[in-house]
């Protein structure tokens, strides 16, 4: 199948490692001009040799100033036709022991981020009457995952917001996501396994394959998702869990 996204330019935040890092390699091997974007300038420079013809942005999903600065300055040399945005996890913990700090910061990564990015990006998208914007999110926006209440809080946010955004930019050729991943073999799911091996253990019985995803596994569906190819889905919470989600 021919992507369509031969001469797009892509960001992906959070693109340094992971899930993120995928997807960029991806959308690069499909014709993309990509700018990955991370926090540490270390991991940057090691994740853009693995990503053909990437450029890299420092930029801090927690920080406003660091969004509206880098994205500016992307779009002053040229426009953005895919956003991803993609965070890491906000502090696990319950709801007695998490500060109000620990609330404040989960809602500046995993929801603030996305509405400032969008604010930053669709005017441009409109004007060109095509545009993708595509949040990576997790199961826990429609199913409880104990001890990460600031996750699912701020996640099932993410799935107003975008529901929100796609009734009003859809005319405008402009198709909003969010993809929710089940365990995927990331750093963080490894660094969880050396704490509590019974917990991802429990992750592979849930899973209706037995297995946990790999990383490339959940891009080639947000590849799709920002795709050409896609031209009708829109608004949508996408699961690419495995089946472990048991809600209807």
């Amino acid at each position: 199948m021919d992507l369509k996204l031969k001469g797009k330019r892509a960001l992906v935040t959070g693109g340094s490692r992971g899930i993120g890092l995928e997807i960029a390699r991806l959308l690069a091997e499909e014709g993309c001009s990509v700018v990955i974007a991370s926090r540490t300038e270390e991991k940057l420079k090691a994740a853009a040799a693995q990503v053909k013809g990437a450029q890299t942005l420092a930029l801090d999903l927690s920080d406003e100033k660091s969004i509206r600065q880098g994205v500016i300055g992307l779009l002053n040399v040229g426009s953005i036709d895919i956003v991803i945005v993609n965070s890491g996890g906000p502090p696990p913990g319950f709801i007695k022991d998490l500060t109000l700090e620990q609330w404040d910061f989960g809602y500046r990564i995993i929801l603030r981020s996305l509405v400032i990015l969008s604010e930053l990006c669709l005017p441009l998208m409109k004007s060109h009457k095509w545009g993708r914007i595509l949040s990576i999110t997790s199961t826990s926006a429609v199913q409880i995952i104990p001890n990460l209440p600031i996750s699912g809080t701020f996640r099932s946010g993410l799935s107003a917001f975008v529901k929100h955004a796609a009734k009003e930019v859809g005319v405008d050729g402009i198709l909003i996501n969010n993809l929710l991943p089940g365990p995927t073999a990331t750093d963080r799911l490894k660094e969880l396994s050396e704490r509590s091996p019974e917990t991802v253990d429990k992750m592979v019985k849930e899973s209706a394959l037995k297995r946990i995803a790999e990383p490339a596994e959940i891009a080639r569906v947000a590849a799709f998702l920002v795709s050409g190819a896609n031209t009708y889905m829109t608004g949508c919470d996408v699961l690419v869990d495995g089946g472990s989600t048991t809600s209807v």
